[in-house]
This record gives C-alpha cells, structure tokens and sequence, in this order.
C-alpha cells in the first residue's frame, strides 16, 4: 500500500497536466525526478507519459485552423470592371485597356462555372454573384438580368440577341451540362444544396439579386474600396441566411483597386464562427497590364495556402487561371480543357492565325498576342484557326468578307445578310434602313476582318 502512493500521485500529476494544458504551452517535465521501486510501475508511468502525448496531439489538431473542406458548396464571387468585363482603361472603372471597354474577359464565365461545380464536376451548384465596388446608390451601375454582362454567364444566346454584343464576346455559350442546376445563395441555396429533397432550381447563371457593390464614399481610395468588400464577404457568412458557415467562397478580383490587398489578404484569414475553418477557398486576382497611368496599384503578392490563411493566386488571363486552378485541385482537368476551348474559340473568332487583331473594336493586337503565347503553351505550339463551337460572331465576320469584300478591298455592296437580317457593310453591327446611306465597307475594315489570315 506504501508503494502506490507515489504512483498514484504521479498518475494524478500526468493526467491534470494533459487536460490543463495544450501542445503549445505545456512545460517539459522531468520525470526523472519521480523514483519508482519496481520496472512494473515504470512501464505504467511510460504508458501515462505516453497518452499524455497523444492528447496534446489531439488538443492541438483541435485548435489548428483548417483550410475550406473539399465537396461544400462553393459560393463564387467575381469583381466586375476589369475581371469580370474590361474597363478599356477608362477611369475610374478601371486601368487595363487590352480590350475594349465592356468586352467580356475569354474564358471567364466558363472559368466561374468550373469553380462552383469544383474537382468532383457537381451538378447542383450555386449561381455566382457580382462583389464590385461601384455605388450600390447609383442603381443604373448594378448588373441588371437583361444585361449583356449577365447574358454572358449562360448558354441562351439567340439570334435575336443586339448585334453589338457580338463586338463585346457575349455570343459565346457557356458549356452547361443539361442535367446541372443552380441555386442562388440569399433563397436558402446552401442549406438547398445540402438537404437530399429534390429542390428545384434553376439554370445556371449570374446572381443577380445576390450580388453586391460599393458605396459613395469608397470613390478612387483603394484601401476603402477593398474594405467594402471584405465586409460583403463577411455579411455572406454573419448576416445573411443561416448554413453559410458549410460553404466556401471563391473570391475572384483584379490587383487593380483594392481587390487583393486589403480585400482578399482579410478573406484568406477569416475563420467560420462556428468551427475552425476557414471561410475562403482560395482568391484568384488578374493582374493587369494597366495602360493607363493613372496611380498606383496596390501591392499584391501570390500566397500559399498555410496554416491561418487561403491560397491566392495571380494570374495574367483565364486560361492561365485554368492552368493553376487544375494543377491545385479546384477545378477537374475536363474543366480547364473547356476553359482552353472558350479561350481558343475567343482567339479563332477575333485575332489571326500570327497573333494580329481582326477586330480591333474588341481586342488590340496586345492581346491577341498574349492569348497566342498562352495557348501555345498549353497546345504544344498549336493555335487554332477556326473555332470548336458555333458562334454568331465569327459568322459575322465571315458574311461580312463574303458581301461586302473582295479579299482584303471593298466590292462596292452596301449591306450584307446574317441570320435572317441585313446590315450595313459601312458597320457591320448596324442593321440596314432606309433611313440611312448607302456605304460600302471602308479599306481599312475589309483589310482587318477580312485580311491574310483573317478569316482561313
């Protein structure tokens, strides 16, 4: 009986100091210290010293922060100007002016599909949503649904569908399996997306009621326009709809305005109130070539996923996004093959098989040139000449040089036909009237559009 009492103590000791303290502040003990008559008390003190360990293990894997659970729903949120659609340079949307102003990004909404259906390719996912810093007071700045913008997230392109939107890459579909279907996060999507009730949704396209924007006072200072951001990051997980602590948000911006920092360096660092999880999946910030210098940009540095943060990654164009998004398992390799198609199909219809812009009133030779570096990179050195899928903008262009040009000079004809309609050689976007001259295409036109290696 003498001889339990020091065990019994010991025992106490070492458990009392297991639960009391964590893998971070424990002290070393010195067990030593503690004599023991006989080798059967000192394999049960090794066996204590031994679960003692393993319970700091498992007090500091409680504590540790967790990166955004692979399979949860994944809420995507896209910056407008200069992500989302180019601001053609103008301020203060934006600064990069490679393409024209209102041109939709190539590859972006295919892109923004991949990320939400994720690695595993789901076929339920929830809409994306627009996070811009412009006013939300100036109601004529939202995206509206009848919008070009919003248009562009789909694959419900029509002939009937304005003529200019084929000079803003609009006319491109979307590739939506038939089968998926989507929510939107603010009508309960999350919770939607996790019941097993057959919920019906809706098909995929831009939140338009979920998405959200700035404020008056943000104007031309960065670091306020991140904040508003961050904290309309903030409101999808504390004050909006319940369940959102079970998603994870995909934050893509530009290093333009605030976007990555402060924006996305406060969201890659935020954690779940209700477990200890990160809230953001991971950023993906454009970094632009700004041909306007107007200021400048906020710094911004790639990151690695680490212990309290997310990923963020920079990327040039979105089939450079693709790229990185695939090799770090955020999207399937089948998704960033359909990116590549988007972006290949964008380069066949607007640049020329050398890198030369064919439609200048969409993208400059700059970034035609870039766009050919990028798929060559990807293709083994191929560029392609026409593209994968049907779109309208390409048979433009191709009913343009056919009535309206010889090769690269004008025929003399005033009007060409496309889907039923007739328009003007003199602007191939306008529709033909009686109202308007006569013109046949300028030199200059017919030698873009219609030029060696323009349309093959």
């Amino acid at each position: 009986m003498m001889r339990a009492a020091p065990f019994v103590l010991l025992t106490a000791l070492l458990i009392s100091q297991s639960v009391a303290c964590d893998a971070r502040s424990c002290p070393p003990t010195d067990y030593a210290a503690s004599t023991l008559p006989d080798d059967e008390e000192s394999g049960a003190l090794h066996m204590l010293q031994m679960s003692a360990g393993k319970q700091h293990e498992a007090n500091a894997e409680l504590g540790k922060i967790r990166q955004c659970g692979a399979g949860r729903p994944v809420q995507v949120f896209v910056d407008f100007d200069d992500t989302y659609k180019s601001s053609g340079g103008f301020w203060p949307a934006g600064c990069e002016g490679i393409y024209t102003k209102e041109v939709i990004f190539p590859g972006m909404a295919q892109f923004v599909l991949e990320l939400a259906r994720g690695p595993e390719e789901a076929l339920k996912v929830l809409q994306p949503a627009v996070m811009s810093a412009r006013p939300d007071a100036l109601k004529f700045l939202r995206v509206k649904r009848e919008s070009f913008a919003a248009k562009a997230m789909t694959d419900q392109q029509t002939r009937e569908d304005p003529a200019i939107w084929d000079q803003y890459n609009v006319e491109m579909k979307v590739q939506i399996p038939t089968n998926l279907t989507s929510y939107s996060y603010e009508a309960g999507g999350v919770k939607k997306l996790l019941g097993s009730s057959d919920s019906l949704g809706e098909k995929f396209g831009l939140d338009v009621n979920g998405s959200k924007y700035g404020q008056l006072t943000d104007f031309v200072d960065f670091d306020k326009m991140g904040t508003t951001k961050y904290n309309s990051f903030l409101d999808f997980f504390n004050d909006t709809v319940r369940d959102h602590d079970e998603a994870c948000v995909v934050w893509i911006g530009d290093d333009g305005q605030g976007d990555c920092n402060p924006a996305a360096q406060k969201m890659r660092k935020y954690v779940k109130k209700q477990q200890p999880e990160l809230g953001l999946k991971v950023a993906f910030i454009h970094k632009l070539a700004c041909t306007t210098d107007f200021t400048k940009k906020p710094d911004c540095q790639e990151e690695l996923a680490d212990d309290d943060g997310a990923p963020l990654i920079i990327f040039d164009n979105y089939l450079d996004a693709a790229r990185k998004a695939a090799k770090r398992n955020f999207i399937s390799q089948a998704g960033f093959n359909r990116v590549k198609t988007a972006v290949e199909d964008f380069y066949a219809t607007y640049c020329d098989h050398e890198g030369a812009s064919k439609a200048p009133e969409t993208v400059g030779t700059l970034g035609c040139q870039r766009l050919r570096a990028a798929i060559s990179e990807t293709s083994g050195g191929k560029v392609p000449d026409v593209p994968r899928h049907e779109n309208r903008a390409y048979r433009r262009f191709e009913a343009f040089c056919k009535g309206c040009c010889n090769d690269k000079v004008p025929n003399g004809e005033s009007d060409f036909p496309l889907d039923g309609y007739s328009f003007r050689c003199h602007n191939l976007y306008h529709h033909s009237s009686r109202w308007k001259f006569k013109m046949q295409a300028s030199a200059d036109s017919c030698l873009t559009h219609c030029g060696l290696g323009a349309m093959r």
